[in-house]
């Protein structure tokens, strides 16, 4: 089972698998060691609490080595809305992981399903 990454108003953005973060069509976008978020570059994004990549203090963040991305993994599938997290006074950050070529998937778009 995946464990889903959520915007602070309670939106599915992204999962986790392994020590990676995903977007919603199982593209790579970022990876956690501990509760830092990191890009595939190795720039510093944010911390992960409460299933929500935020903003919040932490001593001294500093980028770390980039890596290979790991290859698209498959959606792990529909996730529910959550209620919204509570107001910690952490800003939302999971967009800094897209930003550049990589775009997210939202399960709001619609998606196209192949016939056979």
């Amino acid at each position: 089972m995946a464990m889903y990454i959520y915007q602070t108003d309670g939106h599915p953005v992204g999962f986790r698998f392994s020590n990676f973060i995903h977007d919603m069509g199982g593209r790579p976008l970022g990876r956690i060691l501990g509760t830092h978020v990191y890009r595939i570059d190795g720039s510093y994004v944010g911390e992960l609490f409460k299933e929500t990549v935020v903003a919040k203090p932490t001593v001294n963040p500093r980028s770390i080595q980039p890596v290979s991305p790991p290859p698209v993994v498959p959606a792990p599938g529909a996730s529910f809305r959550r209620r919204g997290l509570v107001d910690y006074g952490y800003r939302d950050v999971f967009h800094l992981l897209c930003e550049g070529d990589q775009t997210p998937l939202y399960l709001d778009e619609p998606m196209a399903i192949a016939a056979e």
